[in-house]
């Protein structure tokens, strides 16, 4: 399987609380942003700290599982806030057809967040 990754030798990933940001989706600075948001809670990021293109075909979920595992294993991660959504995250792209294109994964450069009334941004 080939790989393609645009990243640093190793993330720095820094999460710090901050105020309720309000709505997450009027926040977005980049109209190219990426989010996961429901009820009003979740994830915004926008910029790339690393790309990552996996080949299609029968292993590509194990395979981005197991490159994410490594390269967040191998961060530098400060993280006090600490609540599922924080440190490093992935956004992902994938053909559910063994046989679609390519899949890709982008970890944003910036990710703004709320859950349970705790906000935050990750850089």
């Amino acid at each position: 399987m080939k790989l393609a990754v645009t990243a640093p030798d190793r993330l720095s990933v820094r999460t710090v609380p901050v105020p309720d940001p309000g709505d997450l989706i009027a926040r977005l600075p980049h109209p190219s942003a990426l989010a996961w948001i429901h009820r009003g809670e979740g994830i915004a990021g926008w910029g790339e700290a690393a790309r990552i293109h996996l080949p299609g075909g029968p292993g590509r979920f194990t395979a981005a599982a197991r490159l994410l595992r490594e390269m967040f294993a191998a961060a530098a991660i400060d993280d006090p806030v600490g609540v599922p959504g924080t440190g490093p995250v992935a956004f992902g792209s994938f053909g559910f057809d063994p046989k679609s294109p390519d899949s890709t994964l982008i970890i944003p450069r910036r990710i703004l967040g709320r859950r349970n009334g705790t906000a935050w941004l990750t850089t």
